[in-house]
C-alpha cells in the first residue's frame, strides 16, 4: 500500500498558519475544535478522527468532535463519555504522552470497539495540554500508511495550538455568558426598578387623592356642623331667648300664668338643644362606642341609617366579641359608616347586611347591599361626578391597610356591591 508524502515543512507553516486565521474566526468551543480536527485530518491524510476532552471527573472523556465518521444519535449518546482506563486509546491523557500503532486490531493494548464503530487499524494519539497538564486529546486513526515521527511532531504542535485556543474559546464563551447574565441582570432591575417608581408614583397619587379626601371631609364636617350649629342650635336658642324675654314681661305686667307658659316653652326648647347638640358630638364621636364597644356602635349607626334611608339594614355578629384598641375600634366604625353613607348615596339599594366576625387573631367585617353595582375595573378610571364615591372607598381601604389588615370589594352591574375587611387583633 503506497503511503502518502509528510508534508514539506513550508507546507506544515502555511496550514498552520491557516488553521489559525480559520480558528481565530471562530467564537465557539465546538466550532474551534471541528476546524482544527478536520486540518489535522487533512495534514496526515488520516480517515477520521476526534477530540476529546476531560470530563468533570478525571476517570472520564468525552468526545467533544468527530469527523470522518457518522455515528448514529444512539450510538453518540452511548459512548459519548468514555472511562479513562489504561489501554490504546487512553494512554495519550493518562500518560501525557502521544500513543501510535501501525494495527490496533492486534495491538496487544488494544480494547473491543462498540457496535457500529468502524475498525480502526494505523492510530496516532497525542495530549491536549494547558498549563503543563493534560486536558484531552487528539485521536487520528486509518492512515493508509503507518503515522511517522513527523506527522506525531506536527499532530503535538496543532495540539498545543488547539488546546490554547480552545481555553481562549472557553473564556469567550464565558464571557459572553457573564455579559448576557449581566444585561438580563440589568434589564430584570431595571424593570424592578420601574415597576417600583411606578408603585410608588400609584402610591403618592393615592395617598395625595386619601389626603385631599381627608381635607374635604373635614370641611364638609365643619360646613355640616356650623349648619347643624345655625340652622338647629342657633334658631332653637334664639326661639328660647324670646320665650324668656316673654316670660320676664309677662311678669312685670303680673301676667303670671302667662308668664310660666313662657318659661315651660322655654325649658322645653332647651331640652332640644340639648338633644342636638348630644346630636353632633355623637357624629363626631359615638360615645357607645366608646362605652360599649364596637357591636353596638355599628348596631347603632345601623339603625340611624336605617332610619334616615329607609333601606333594610341587618347587622350579624358571629363570634365572641371582644374590645380592640382604640384605633382599630374607630377605624372599623367609620368603615362601615362610610360604607352605608355610600350606600345611601349612590347605590339605590333595598337592602343591606352587616356582618362582623371575631375570630381568633381577627375580626372580618363584610357589608353587602343589593343595589345596582359598578364594574370596578371601569370605575378605577371613572372621574369628575364619581370623584367623592372613589375617594370614600379609597379612604376605606387605606384604613384597613393602615391596621395591617386586608382589603376585598367585589361589584358588578345589577349585582350589587360587597366589600370585605379582615384586620388583625392585637
Amino acid at each position: 500500500m503506497a503511503t502518502l508524502p509528510i508534508p514539506e515543512p513550508q507546507h506544515q507553516l502555511d496550514a498552520l498558519t491557516e488553521l489559525v486565521l480559520e480558528v481565530s474566526a471562530q467564537r465557539n468551543v465546538g466550532d474551534v475544535l471541528g476546524v482544527a480536527l478536520r486540518q489535522c485530518l487533512r495534514l496526515t491524510g488520516s480517515q477520521f478522527g476526534f477530540v476529546g476532552r476531560v470530563g468533570s471527573t478525571p476517570e472520564e472523556m468525552e468526545i467533544v468532535a468527530i469527523h470522518g465518521f457518522h455515528p448514529a444519535p444512539s450510538f453518540f449518546a452511548d459512548f459519548r463519555v468514555i472511562p479513562l482506563r489504561p489501554n490504546l486509546f487512553a494512554r495519550a491523557v493518562l500518560e501525557d504522552r502521544a500513543v501510535r500503532t501501525v494495527d490496533a486490531t492486534t495491538d496487544p493494548e488494544r480494547v473491543g470497539q462498540p457496535r457500529g464503530h468502524p475498525r480502526v487499524r494505523s492510530f496516532l494519539g497525542v495530549p491536549l495540554r494547558l498549563d503543563g497538564r493534560p486536558i484531552g486529546m487528539i485521536g487520528l486513526a486509518n492512515r493508509r500508511g503507518p503515522y511517522e515521527d513527523e506527522h506525531e511532531r506536527l499532530t503535538l504542535t496543532y495540539a498545543s495550538l488547539i488546546a490554547v485556543l480552545v481555553h481562549n474559546a472557553e473564556l469567550y464563551e464565558q464571557l459572553e455568558e457573564t455579559n448576557a447574565q449581566l444585561e438580563q441582570l440589568v434589564a430584570d432591575r431595571t424593570r424592578e426598578l420601574a415597576a417600583a417608581r411606578d408603585a410608588l408614583a400609584e402610591k403618592a397619587a393615592r395617598l395625595q387623592a386619601v389626603l385631599t379626601e381627608t381635607i374635604d371631609t373635614q370641611e364638609q364636617d365643619r360646613q355640616r356642623i356650623a349648619e347643624d350649629i345655625h340652622d338647629g342650635i342657633n334658631q332653637l336658642l334664639i326661639g328660647a331667648l324670646l320665650e324668656l324675654t316673654s316670660s320676664q314681661h309677662r311678669i312685670e305686667t303680673g301676667q303670671a300664668d302667662a308668664a310660666a307658659a313662657a318659661l315651660g316653652s322655654a325649658r322645653e326648647i332647651l331640652a332640644q338643644v340639648e338633644s342636638e347638640i348630644r346630636r353632633v358630638v355623637h357624629d363626631l364621636h359615638p360615645p357607645i362606642l366608646e362605652g360599649l364597644g364596637l357591636p353596638a356602635a355599628i348596631r347603632d349607626v345601623a339603625e340611624r341609617f336605617e332610619a334616615f334611608s329607609h333601606v333594610d339594614c341587618r347587622v350579624d355578629i358571629v363570634g365572641r366579641p371582644a374590645r380592640l384598641n382604640h384605633r382599630a375600634e374607630i377605624s372599623l366604625y367609620r368603615l362601615v359608616q362610610e360604607a352605608l353613607r355610600n350606600v345611601a348615596v349612590h347605590a339605590d339599594a333595598r337592602r343591606v347586611d352587616v356582618r362582623v366576625q371575631f375570630d381568633p387573631g381577627h375580626v372580618n367585617v363584610e357589608m353587602h347591599d343589593d343595589g345596582r353595582g359598578f364594574d370596578p375595573a371601569a370605575f378605577e378610571r371613572i372621574q369628575g361626578g364619581d370623584g367623592r364615591l372613589h375617594l370614600g372607598l379609597e379612604s376605606m381601604r387605606r384604613r384597613v391597610e393602615s391596621l395591617a389588615g386586608t382589603w376585598q370589594l367585589s361589584s358588578a352591574p345589577g349585582k350589587g356591591t360587597t366589600i370585605r375587611a379582615r384586620v388583625p387583633v392585637s
